[in-house]
């Protein structure tokens, strides 16, 4: 069996490919980019949560509390800072995520780029060779016209 050139598929298709694997890429780094802002979004809801309740705390300090209000409010506020964690972890997770993303649409990009530079640099090669060739088939009629009649 012999193959025939140097790539078992046609250029153009590779590229195809490629342009759509940067699509998706660009469309999984969107969505990543996504709920990042929604973790960060869910972490300055708490931030503000919390500040409202220690808000509240000191406003009605002169008022009387009792034992089980404090203690509810104190649990109120051990569950805001343990949701707060959580959202910090989550961001900075969503952050590796999101650079992870960056990094491969850069690769894609960057195979897209060498394939379609590829291709003109193969346009250009077959445009030249195309009027080389006409070149000398015109030549070659011309030399027949005034080539005297043996």
């Amino acid at each position: 069996m012999k193959t025939s050139g140097r790539f078992r598929f046609p250029l153009q298709t590779v590229l195809k490919v490629r342009i759509l694997r940067e699509e998706l890429a660009r469309l999984e780094l969107a969505q990543a980019q996504g709920r990042l802002a929604r973790s960060r979004k869910a972490l300055a809801e708490t931030e503000t949560y919390i500040a409202g309740t220690l808000g509240r705390m000191k406003e009605e300090a002169v008022r009387n509390w009792k034992a089980s209000e404090y203690q509810m409010l104190f649990r109120y506020l051990d569950h805001l800072k343990a949701a707060r964690a959580g959202w910090q972890d989550q961001v900075a997770q969503n952050e590796a995520v999101v650079k992870e993303k960056m990094l491969a649409l850069e690769k894609c990009h960057q195979e897209r780029q060498l394939l379609e530079n590829l291709r003109e640099k193969k346009f250009v090669e077959f445009r030249r060779e195309l009027t080389k060739f006409l070149e000398n088939q015109s030549e070659a009629m011309v030399l027949a016209r005034w080539r005297p009649s043996a």
